[in-house]
């Protein structure tokens, strides 16, 4: 079946059913489509991740993550389905320590860091007490993987 993929009317691929081949639109359409338009590239999200990394880790949502190590307290390997084509990738982290229950209201904002970079994994640290000197582990993880 032949057909285009259109977002906000401008065409981002059709397909073509003789061939069963699919063609991107231009650059500029794609850009314009997803609010990118100039001169830098777009640079997509490879991974994304948000889980429970108290008691059994446990994974809320993801994209590209095929699972979630729990090394230790506070210290876990978010595991990609789809390996990264190298390390140079950005990985960004934050978690959250929630008070009673799983409520934004009645919750506060703690440190991770994401470090150990390999093409099919990284690890992420967390501090659930912002101005503590050792890691522990955070009721919300949530990790983006950016190349």
């Amino acid at each position: 079946m032949a057909g285009t993929l259109k977002v906000g009317g401008k065409v981002l691929a059709t397909h073509n059913s003789e061939t069963d081949e699919i063609s991107l639109a231009s650059d500029t359409n794609i850009k314009s489509a997803l609010n990118a338009s100039g001169n830098p590239g777009i640079y997509a999200c490879r991974a994304w991740v948000n889980f429970n990394g108290t008691g059994t880790v446990a994974i809320r949502g993801s994209g590209n993550v095929s699972s979630i190590t729990d090394n230790d307290t506070g210290d876990y390997t978010v595991n990609f389905t789809t390996a990264m084509p190298d390390t140079n990738y950005c990985a960004v982290s934050n978690c959250e320590q929630v008070k009673d229950g799983f409520n934004p209201g009645n919750s506060y904002m703690d440190m991770s860091q994401c470090h150990n970079f390999q093409t099919g994994s990284v690890d992420v640290a967390t501090n659930p007490e912002f101005n503590a000197t050792s890691i522990g582990d955070c009721a919300v993880v949530q990790v983006t993987v950016t190349r």
